[in-house]
């Protein structure tokens, strides 16, 4: 009888709030799982790549977390890139631990050729960054859910197949442009070709093209206003390597320039070059000086300042230029001099620099100048610019100096997380007004 009672009891008990029946009923006893059964949070990834078709990693590239900011990531991505001599791009991809990761860094290379198009890029990217993410998140939440795959190749590259063109690239390219109203009108052409052959003793560039602009202005006085600018420039380069920091080149170049007043030019300058570091490490850094020397042969359009028409030049240079691409950001610079060995008075020097640098967490800084001492100009026209020669550029204007600069900060605050792609109302949009 007792037994009965005590069923009932507990049925009825049961059917109170379920706050009561947990109450009364105490829950399944489950172990609890241990400190290190428990897995780590997802990945957080800052991509840092240029060259990148970022938003189609996102999209394509889900295990992980994207944050805008590197001092939110447990690995950031950097990713640069240089010009092969096949005209395609070399690729280094490091992946820097941060945070949990620290000191767990790892690094892949590869290529793509010249005939890669933006999607066959991403795509090459997209797998080696596939590759380097999975040793990181295998050690996440994620990792029940990562598999690997392989696919076996059918067919491998004989050592017996060669090269038909020798390392040599060819480049042809042509453009132009028509644009008007009914005041004025504007017609340009472009044409370019080079050759290259790059080995890694030999550096072999050759390069020429031509612009040609024309322009009509109808003024309120009925005048028609014609402009006139035409140049083209033939140049080559050979060097030489001699080890993993100096090699040695001739730089020989051919040119005409109806602004500079130039009828017809051609210099030829052998030159040597050292480079601090290693030629390797020049996608991360380099700090190289090079000096050249050479005689530069001008023939004028027009009578120039010095009532020359024709004359030799003896000139030598130094450049010093210095590149970073590091995870605080980038930085390259450039200073150069040239000198005219005849008239030592008659010279030019240049500094020229770019920083994009992240200073801490959201705020980055990026800086562009330029700036040149200008004291040779010995192809100025002679005689009086007029008005139209001043406004339309037609002619190359007495000065002493050029410069340009350009600033800009950034900050961005919010959501640390940037996976999301919307890629609505993308489009160019049309606008009348």
């Amino acid at each position: 009888m007792m037994t009965i009672v005590r069923s009932f009891l507990t049925f009825a008990l049961c059917l109170l709030p379920s706050a009561l029946c947990a109450a009364q009923t105490p829950p399944a006893q489950s172990p609890a799982p241990a400190a290190s059964a428990v897995a780590s949070p997802i990945l957080r990834v800052f991509l840092d790549c240029y060259e990148c078709d970022t938003e189609y990693q996102r999209q394509n590239v889900t295990f992980v977390d994207y944050v805008r900011d590197r001092a939110d990531a447990d690995l950031h991505v950097l990713v640069t890139t240089q010009d092969t001599g096949s005209g395609g791009s070399s690729w280094t991809v490091k992946f820097i631990g941060l945070g949990r990761f620290q000191r767990q860094d790892r690094t892949f290379t590869f290529t793509t050729d010249q005939a890669a198009t933006g999607d066959d890029r991403r795509k090459a990217f997209s797998r080696i960054f596939k590759i380097g993410l999975l040793g990181y998140a295998a050690e996440t939440s994620v990792a029940p859910q990562l598999d690997l795959t392989w696919t076996e190749p059918t067919q491998l590259r004989s050592s017996a197949d060669r090269d038909r063109w020798n390392s040599w690239v060819f480049r042809v390219n042509l453009n132009g442009n028509l644009n008007g109203e009914r005041a004025s009108t504007f017609k340009s052409a472009r044409l370019s070709f080079s050759a290259s052959r790059t080995t890694d003793n030999w550096k072999i560039n050759v390069s020429m093209g031509g612009n040609v602009d024309r322009s009509t202005f109808l003024l309120e006085d009925d005048r028609t206003v014609k402009s006139q600018r035409d140049n083209w420039n033939l140049s080559s380069l050979v060097v030489k390597s001699h080890g993993p920091r100096t090699s040695s080149g001739l730089r020989a170049q051919l040119w005409h320039d109806s602004f500079g007043n130039y009828r017809r030019a051609s210099r030829i300058a052998p030159a040597v070059e050292f480079d601090f570091f290693p030629y390797k490490e020049s996608n991360r850094r380099s700090l190289a000086v090079q000096y050249s020397i050479g005689p530069t042969r001008y023939q004028y359009v027009d009578l120039t300042i010095y009532d020359k028409m024709e004359e030799t030049v003896p000139t030598h240079s130094v450049n010093l230029s210095v590149g970073l691409r590091q995870p605080w950001g980038s930085l390259s610079a450039v200073a150069d001099f040239a000198q005219q060995l005849s008239h030592r008075d008659r010279y030019r020097s240049g500094v020229f620099g770019n920083a994009d640098v992240r200073l801490f967490k959201g705020f980055s800084f990026n800086l562009f100048a330029e700036y040149a001492r200008i004291k040779d100009q010995i192809a100025l026209r002679k005689g009086t610019a007029s008005t139209e020669d001043v406004l339309l550029r037609l002619r190359q204007l007495a000065t002493d100096y050029s410069y340009f600069y350009g600033f800009g900060i950034s900050y961005s605050f919010g959501s640390i997380f940037d996976n999301i792609v919307n890629p609505r109302f993308n489009g160019p949009g049309f606008f009348f007004f």
